[in-house]
C-alpha cells in the first residue's frame, strides 16, 4: 500500500498536484485478531490518520463492515427532522401537506443508497421503522399507511440486481450466478442459483440477499 501511494504521490507532484494528507485516511479491516495492524501509512512525511468509520459519498463505513454507525447517523437526522412534521400539524395543514414533506425530506434521508445496506439485522431494521412510525403518528395517520421501509428497501435491491443481471457490462455481474435451467418446473424454466455465505455479514450484504429475495 505504501509503495503505491508512493507513486500516485510521485504522478501527483509531475502533474503540479499535492495531495492532502490531513483529508486522507486509512482504515484497517481484518476480524483475525492474531493478524497485527500494518504500519501507518504516510503521504511524503505525512501520517495519514488511520480511522474506525469514516463518510464515504454519503455513507459510513467502518472497520467492522456493519452499518450501526450508519443508522445512527441516517436516524439521527431524521429525528432532528420530526420538528417539521409537528409545525405543520400545529399550523393545521392539510394531512397531505405533511405527508408530501415525510416523503420528500425525511424518508429520502432513511433510504439514500438503501440497496447497498438494506441488509440489516432486526434491531435495526426496527430503528428505521419507529422513525416512519413516529412520523405518520404526528400527522395522525395509521402506522399501515405507508409501505414499510423494509419492504420499501428490498424493492429498491430488487430493481437494482436486475439491472446488473440484464447487463453483461456491469462491473458487478462478473460476481452474480448465472441462471440455471430448471428441467422439472416449467413455470419456472430459469432460475438464480442460491449463494452460500459462511458469515451473517455476508449473507445481509447486497448480492447474497437481493439473490434470495429473487
Amino acid at each position: 500500500m505504501q509503495e503505491v501511494l508512493d507513486a500516485i504521490n510521485d504522478w501527483a507532484h509531475r502533474n503540479k498536484m499535492k495531495l492532502n494528507a490531513k483529508k486522507t485516511k486509512d482504515m484497517w479491516i481484518c476480524f483475525k485478531a492474531a493478524i497485527p495492524e500494518p504500519p501507518h501509512l504516510k503521504i511524503g512525511d505525512d501520517t495519514i490518520e488511520r480511522v474506525k468509520s469514516f463518510k464515504l459519498l454519503g455513507l459510513w463505513i467502518d472497520n467492522t463492515l456493519k452499518w450501526n454507525t450508519h443508522i445512527d447517523e441516517i436516524a439521527r437526522r431524521a429525528n432532528k427532522r420530526l420538528f417539521y412534521l409537528r409545525e405543520c400539524r400545529r399550523a393545521d395543514l392539510p394531512t397531505n401537506v405533511g405527508l408530501t414533506f415525510y416523503e420528500s425530506k425525511l424518508r429520502t434521508v432513511l433510504e439514500y443508497a438503501a440497496p447497498i445496506w438494506g441488509g440489516l439485522p432486526q434491531y435495526l431494521t426496527e430503528e428505521l421503522e419507529s422513525i416512519q412510525n413516529r412520523s405518520l403518528k404526528i400527522l395522525g395517520l395509521p402506522s399501515d399507511s405507508l409501505q414499510s421501509l423494509e419492504q420499501r428497501r428490498d424493492k429498491f435491491s430488487i430493481r437494482e440486481y436486475e439491472k446488473i443481471i440484464n447487463d453483461e457490462t456491469h462491473p458487478c455481474r462478473k460476481y452474480i450466478p448465472d441462471m440455471v435451467t430448471n428441467k422439472y418446473d416449467l413455470r419456472t424454466p430459469k432460475t438464480l442459483p442460491g449463494i452460500f455465505s459462511y458469515t451473517k455479514r455476508h449473507e445481509l450484504s447486497f448480492i447474497p440477499r437481493t439473490n434470495s429475495l429473487l
